[in-house]
């Protein structure tokens, strides 16, 4: 029997989830490193950033390393991950 493929809309599957947290993980090293997330905002820019990264990932393939580029573009200019076609 044939399953067709089945996804909750916005949701991650487990290893989808693996490479989520390491695009945010990266782009959040590099946006602390470059001083654009202060300490006391640490929580907040992590969700803010976690967000970027989600709606990063379901609009469009990508690398980590590509994927981690948009994040961080799209934290420092505010967009919050918004593509062409989500504009």
């Amino acid at each position: 029997m044939h399953m067709l493929p089945f996804r909750f809309p916005g949701v991650l599957n487990s290893q989808e989830l693996l490479v989520a947290e390491a695009i945010q993980a990266r782009a959040f090293a590099a946006l602390s490193a470059h001083g654009v997330i202060a300490d006391g905002d640490q929580d907040q820019a992590k969700a803010r950033l976690g967000a970027i990264v989600l709606r990063l990932m379901l609009d469009r393939p990508g690398s980590i390393g590509d994927l981690s580029a948009a994040a961080i573009e799209a934290f420092g200019s505010g967009t919050e991950g918004e593509t062409g076609a989500g504009k």
